[in-house]
């Protein structure tokens, strides 16, 4: 008898592990939901968010966002291309979005634009040389403002650990 009460006990508490709620019913933060109206997750790119080599206007396409956390002070977004020849290339960087946002409009950065892996403070749509590219349009909620200053990757790191959650929809291009 002893043994069964264990059991359900144990598997009481693996469900509240497994659920990311603790014995005491207290949550931990759902990732934030990110989307577009411009791309379904994982499907193609419009070309109007593209390059203009590659035929594009080089602006940021529509995204929204839910779910951000009331321990947030601030969101941040970020856009990567992980397949880029010469490693993850940064195509976007926003802080200091106000919690209150919950999206971007088309060609409209909600905040304060960071210079990129191009060293240009401004969205740089989808360009690749060759091949299919996964951009990773990457919502964070932070405690606080993150330091600006750095090398795009650095200042994606700091924001990345600093994040109480993130949430991100993925589009791809074929260049």
């Amino acid at each position: 008898m002893e043994i069964g009460r264990l059991g359900l006990a144990g598997g009481v508490l693996t469900a509240a592990v497994l659920s990311g709620c603790s014995a005491e019913g207290a949550s931990s933060p759902a990732a934030l939901r990110v989307s577009s109206t411009a791309f379904a997750e994982g499907a193609a790119i419009p070309r109007t968010y593209a390059c203009a080599r590659q035929g594009g206007r080089d602006v940021s396409p529509p995204l929204s966002w839910s779910g951000v956390p009331g321990s947030a002070r601030e969101l941040a977004i970020v856009v990567d291309d992980p397949d880029a020849p010469g490693g993850t290339y940064i195509h976007w960087i926003v802080t200091g979005i106000p919690t209150s946002a919950t999206g971007a409009a088309e060609g409209r950065a909600p905040g304060r634009v960071l210079p990129g892996s191009d060293g240009t403070a401004a969205y740089a749509g989808p360009c690749p040389p060759q091949g299919t590219h996964h951009y990773h349009f990457i919502v964070y909620a932070l405690p606080g403002p993150v330091t600006p200053e750095g090398d795009p990757a650095a200042v994606h790191r700091r924001i990345r650990d600093a994040a109480i959650v993130s949430g991100e929809t993925v589009g791809t291009w074929a260049g």
